[in-house]
């Protein structure tokens, strides 16, 4: 059974917000806050591609394979 259109647009606009709150810290300046996929797309959109530039937001490289696989 799938999602019904209510469910759809709530979970879009969860997603949304998420993102955007991800934006709003990256721009303020602050670590990343949760571990989340949507916030962290967020978080690090705009920011220097590279492997340093993600790299350091995270606590370990194994971490980040975690995350990234």
């Amino acid at each position: 059974m799938g999602l019904s259109c209510g469910q759809f647009c709530m979970l879009n606009r969860l997603r949304e917000i998420r993102y955007q709150q991800g934006c709003r810290d990256r721009d303020a300046g602050y670590l990343p806050k949760m571990q989340d996929s949507v916030y962290l797309e967020g978080y690090l959109k705009g920011r220097p591609e590279g492997l340093d530039g993600i790299v350091q937001f995270f606590s370990s490289l194994e971490a980040y394979v975690q995350w990234k696989y």
